[in-house]
């Protein structure tokens, strides 16, 4: 585990105020660490992933896709961005039953380039589990680390695009060298750090994910989450120690356990900054909401469904362990569940309120704790329902493994807005504004996620030509933080 920078310290060499140096969600949208909350090839969906370099620098990064129950990861590769270079790949389904990345994109990836037809994603990481099958990799989320800068003269040369025109697609000019650096004993990159053509994250990555239904003429675009400065290189008796994230392909590493700053929260006018013992805890910080806002509409007359898109992207850094917390239960291989209860309120458009109870439909329901509504999986798909709908009724993203549900029981509430909250604790060290830091505890889980609304008007008729008239769009989630202090 890389030694964190402390909080203290960073507070007192900046004069007290939030330090440049943390950790936190970057609202412009870039970032060294991206977060794209969903990809699905369900119920006849595809997922583009598309990743931009913004700088004039070659970025080495890795690419690494989890499926929706644990997060365990079913495909990651090492990606080079030649300066403003864009890379894009298609999520789809494979003739394995699971799911697969397609792209022909010319940007260098060790261990080499997508295969033509695609690669598929694997199901090895879970196999204790009882639901081991590749049909599990169809839902999950995609991480995507800066792990450094390229240096190397020779590497910058050879991932940079030569050679295109208008009927030339540009390539890199040496893949191979490519390659041949990021190779794991022998490699130029993985040598010692002062001399390996790799130098620290810089950020200035943004992306996002369309999923795209051509059949039902559905399309949404969903921007992935920034998180900067995420990784910094150590300064040492005033010298850098020319620290980076670089790993050989073939490798789980760099993880979101990597990050080496605290945390900085950005509440209103306040800046809060998080320090804790476990790394990843100031990334679960920034992420934390006790509160999540979002819309759904649900009206019968234009066959209008909404999910809700909730996603924990640390959570198996804590429930794959035996102290679970800030989340509520391990892992069970024996279910392929981690459940924490969650309270839903949901509101029309003029003001009536409804608390969702366990009678109202929710599923899965939790093994244990029989009380309350839970979601279960690091990935949850919450389909909202309307009143009447008939069991098995198919949902928007045709969830199978990532799936929750409620059914209103209110004819009346077919539109309006929905709080779903969290009472889970996360403790710390906090520095509001600066001072001296005391304990702390913020309310919540980590999560990111979207709402998805879509509606149909059938085939309408225009200017005497039948038009399929279906539509899809998709709104961030919105959130409350909340810290408590002695």
């Amino acid at each position: 585990m890389k030694k964190k920078l402390l909080m203290t310290a960073m507070v007192a060499a900046l004069g007290g105020v939030g330090t440049a140096q943390a950790v936190h969600v970057n609202s412009d949208g870039l970032g060294q660490v991206l977060i794209y909350p969903y990809y699905t090839v369900q119920n006849g969906f595809d997922s583009y992933i598309n990743l931009v370099n913004t700088t004039d620098e070659v970025k080495a990064v890795k690419v690494r896709f989890l499926e929706g129950k644990n997060s365990q990861e079913v495909l990651d590769f090492n990606l080079y961005l030649s300066p403003n270079d864009e890379w894009s790949g298609k999520v789809t389904t494979s003739a394995s039953g699971g799911a697969k990345l397609e792209s022909s994109d010319t940007s260098c990836i060790a261990p080499s380039q997508i295969k033509a037809g695609g690669e598929d994603f694997r199901n090895l990481q879970y196999q204790a589990d009882s639901i081991k099958t590749v049909a599990r990799t169809r839902e999950g989320y995609v991480e995507v680390i800066e792990m450094g800068v390229v240096t190397d003269t020779d590497s910058i040369a050879a991932a940079t695009h030569v050679g295109g025109s208008a009927t030339v697609i540009a390539a890199p000019a040496n893949c191979g060298l490519i390659r041949t650096n990021a190779k794991s004993t022998t490699g130029l990159f993985n040598g010692a750090k002062a001399s390996n053509g790799i130098s620290a994250p810089t950020g200035g990555l943004y992306g996002f994910v369309t999923l795209i239904n051509v059949n039902s003429g559905l399309k949404t675009t969903v921007d992935a989450i920034a998180i900067d400065n995420f990784f910094v290189d150590q300064v040492v008796a005033g010298n850098p120690l020319g620290l980076d994230l670089h790993f050989a392909p073939g490798t789980t590493s760099p993880s979101l356990e990597d990050v080496n700053t605290d945390g900085e929260i950005i509440d209103g006018a306040s800046i809060i900054t998080f320090s804790s013992a476990n790394p990843v805890d100031s990334l679960s910080a920034i992420l934390t909401r006790s509160n999540v806002y979002n819309d759904y509409s649900i009206d019968a007359g234009r066959d209008s469904k909404t999910d809700w898109v909730l996603t924990f992207p640390t959570k198996r850094f804590y429930v794959n362990t035996s102290t679970p917390a800030p989340f509520t239960e391990t892992w069970k291989t024996a279910t392929s569940t981690s459940c924490d209860p969650i309270q839903i309120v949901y509101y029309d458009r003029e003001e009536r309120r409804h608390n969702v109870t366990i009678d109202e439909d929710f599923s899965p329901k939790p093994d244990v704790v029989a009380a309350t509504n839970s979601l279960c999986n690091e990935v949850n798909t919450l389909s909202i329902k309307r009143f009447g709908t008939a069991a098995g009724t198919s949902t928007l993203f045709g969830a199978e493994y990532t799936n929750a549900s409620f059914t209103v029981d209110d004819a009346g509430f077919v539109a309006g807005w929905m709080n779903v909250s969290f009472a889970n604790t996360l403790a710390g060290d906090v520095s509001i504004g600066g001072q001296t830091p005391v304990p702390g505890t913020l309310i919540g889980l980590p999560v990111v996620g979207f709402s998805a609304l879509s509606n149909s008007n059938g085939t309408l008729v225009v200017g005497g030509v039948n038009v399929l008239s279906n539509y899809l769009g998709s709104s961030a989630h919105k959130g409350v933080r909340a810290l408590t202090t002695p």
